[in-house]
């Protein structure tokens, strides 16, 4: 097995199967990741937890130390996973809520539950005790199926809401809303709905998409640099969506909508608009009490495990850090810390070559979009191509992350972002411009 497979900067796990960022919070100078790990992965029967990371942020950053997982199926409510959450640090005590995933005889049930902290600053990373409370919300509200998971929670003027993805008995995705004082005892507020009565398209064909399951939803609001104003980015994961020319090209998508929440009611400003155009990206996370708004996502694809990596015993990555900025209602993604800008002039090739002089994979910078080939590799699941709009004229910025196979690119000072894994025989020499 290649040893340069393995990131360095990047959160990998030490070994199993590694998918979404859960619990990211921020907290004196330390960021914790929290993700969902199967550390018995590919050998055994499939029992996702939580694992558990921390990296100390500086200009040169990040370096990731593992600490012991935090999480694993143990109980009634969760015997078949500890499925997707957040983290909330409220007065230096730190709560997680995740879904609790059970099935019997077939038959699935979501529960959306507590997890207090104690001890956190402990070298073994805390100690995790499940509420006596548990389950929080024992099932979906009326009108919905038993996918009903990933709950972020947070505070707006006063009261602590929570978010979930969920889908309707009809098999389409929503996002509904709940309420608390307290965050032990919830109230249904009901599904959030969209107004786009006063909607422009976002960068992606649908105002608002379809599919059968929307995951992962995170709400956050960001200073719109252009009008100075306030707004609110709803991002959230349909599954399902056909592929509709260069959009939707992976087997599910990401992305976001921009406007203002209202109680239930989401007035749509600028719709349904893609967060990456590469090849493996999904589940991002925003960063629960960073100083700025900060996301992670995963590298990575539901039921796409197959991976060169397998061999030793490990699969996937989380992305860097990326700091977000709102401008004209599109978001702008730039990685974390000092790296290196370049500017590209339109009809350019930008080649990746490792060591034996051979291309590892190529971004073409055209006049109206960029165009990500690793066609070169043929293990890869889900097709090699994919496209990005490209606005503007001239020279185009660009920032490349390479670090073993997790490649990040990020084009036009953060208009668009590309997350890739590749996978070569010999580790990356050299970028070559053409």
């Amino acid at each position: 097995m290649s040893e340069h497979y393995r990131p360095k900067f990047h959160l990998s796990p030490p070994i199993g199967r590694l998918n979404d960022p859960n619990g990211l919070y921020y907290d004196n100078g330390i960021l914790h990741a929290y993700f969902q790990h199967d550390p018995q992965w590919p050998i055994a029967q499939k029992r996702t937890g939580w694992g558990h990371a921390i990296a100390r942020l500086d200009s040169d950053f990040q370096s990731w130390e593992h600490l012991p997982d935090a999480l694993y199926p143990a109980v009634d409510y969760d015997s078949h996973g500890c499925y997707s959450g957040c983290a909330v640090l409220v007065d230096g005590e730190l709560e997680l809520f995740y879904t609790g995933n059970a099935k019997t005889d077939g038959v699935r049930r979501a529960t959306q539950n507590l997890v207090r902290v104690t001890d956190r600053h402990a070298k073994h990373g805390g100690t995790h005790v499940r509420s006596a409370d548990n389950p929080l919300i024992d099932g979906p509200a009326p009108g919905f199926t038993a996918h009903y998971r990933d709950p972020q929670v947070f505070l707006r003027d006063g009261q602590w809401l929570m978010l979930l993805g969920a889908q309707r008995v009809d098999e389409s995705g929503a996002v509904v809303l709940y309420r608390s004082n307290d965050r032990r005892s919830w109230e249904f507020l009901g599904e959030i709905t969209f107004d786009c009565s006063n909607a422009i398209l976002g960068n992606a064909p649908d105002m608002i998409p379809g599919g059968y399951m929307w995951e992962c939803p995170n709400l956050i609001r960001i200073w719109d640099e252009v009008d100075q104003m306030e707004k609110d980015v709803l991002i959230i994961l349909p599954q399902g969506l056909e592929q509709h020319g260069y959009h939707y090209a992976n087997n599910h998508q990401c992305g976001y909508i921009v406007g203002q929440l209202d109680g239930t009611v989401f007035s749509v400003e600028r719709g349904f608009s893609e967060l990456d155009y590469g090849t493996e990206f999904y589940a991002p996370q925003i960063v629960h009490n960073a100083p700025e708004p900060w996301l992670m996502g995963w590298m990575g694809l539901p039921d796409q495990d197959n991976q060169p990596t397998k061999d030793a015993g490990w699969v996937h990555a989380l992305t860097v850090v990326r700091r977000l900025q709102l401008a004209g209602g599109a978001l702008l993604q730039q990685p974390f810390g000092e790296h290196q800008r370049i500017a590209v002039s339109r009809g350019s090739n930008l080649r990746l070559i490792d060591t034996a002089g051979e291309e590892i994979l190529r971004f073409y910078i055209g006049q109206d979009h960029i165009e990500l080939n690793r066609s070169a590799q043929t293990y890869h699941e889900g097709g090699d191509i994919r496209r990005a709009p490209l606005s503007g004229t001239g020279p185009v910025d660009v920032q490349l992350l390479i670090d073993g196979s997790c490649i990040e690119a990020f084009f036009g000072k953060g208009n668009i972002a590309m997350s890739v894994r590749a996978f070569k025989n010999v580790a990356f020499s050299h970028i070559l411009v053409t």
